[in-house]
């Protein structure tokens, strides 16, 4: 996570306030901060600060849109069970990293990713839920390929005011992100110290994560998040990883959120 949020992020939140303006809406806004890699595959961590930002019922209770750091998600379809939205996450290049080598690699450009997501909720209601999800996002900003995330995801009230949330997710992602994002070509080799690297599509990690809310007024509530991934294939195998970083990958966070 990066505490720049892309312009494009913005902009599909205002849009959604706009949408919803018309009509009374849950608004949520949460301010916190969390601690995570300094780029996906460092070893070196970096506290960072934290956001919430959601509107919910939009037109129907499930529906809602949400940023959460730097990453999108929304669900536009006012149904019990399926669900189906816009996603987005940002990535950013190694321009202003904490290890030297790393930051000498000068290919790799920036991402934005956006695409459809889409899922099943096996449970009806918005307190508790089930779901299998799937979100299959391309980089709108270079142009570098895209991923694939099939994730299953479950919540549940664990006690009057506590709500905990689970997920299990992998990613695929395409030769073009990998090799935006992992490979190594001769210039940066050169440049960096690093061995020349090819890395090619597959599978990139897998992640499990999960949070908890307690709310402890009608207004007031307090959120922790925290997630470990493992990268996998081409991902764990290049020097940025394997040599300079680690394939194994914690994040956490907490935030204080005011519902209006």
């Amino acid at each position: 996570m990066r505490s720049g949020l892309p312009a494009a992020a913005l902009a599909a939140f205002a849009t959604a306030v706009t949408f919803a303006s018309a009509r009374a809406v849950d608004v949520t806004v949460g301010l916190g901060a969390a601690y995570a890699p300094d780029y996906e595959g460092s070893e070196d961590y970096q506290a960072l600060p934290l956001w919430n930002l959601r509107l919910g019922d939009l037109y129907g209770e499930e529906t809602f849109v949400q940023i959460i750091g730097t990453t999108l998600n929304s669900n536009l379809l006012p149904n019990e069970h399926w669900r189906l939205g816009v996603a987005g996450l940002y990535r950013s290049d190694y321009d202003d990293v904490d290890n030297n080598r790393v930051e000498d690699i000068k290919s790799t450009d920036e991402a934005l990713l956006l695409g459809p997501t889409l899922g099943y909720d096996f449970v009806a209601g918005v307190a508790r839920d089930f779901a299998v999800e799937v979100d299959a996002l391309y980089d709108v900003a270079n142009g570098n390929g895209g991923v694939v995330t099939p994730r299953l995801r479950g919540k549940t009230e664990l006690a009057p005011g506590l709500v905990g949330e689970a997920r299990l997710s992998a990613t695929w992602a395409s030769g073009d992100y990998i090799g935006n994002f992992f490979s190594i070509n001769s210039a940066d080799a050169a440049r960096s110290g690093l061995d020349r690297y090819d890395a090619d599509e597959g599978i990139k990690d897998v992640t499990i994560g999960g949070g908890l809310t307690y709310r402890f007024t009608e207004r007031w509530s307090l959120t922790g998040i925290a997630a470990y991934s493992r990268l996998l294939g081409d991902a764990a195998d290049s020097p940025i990883v394997d040599d300079e970083g680690d394939e194994n990958q914690f994040a956490a966070g907490a935030l204080i959120n005011y519902r209006f």
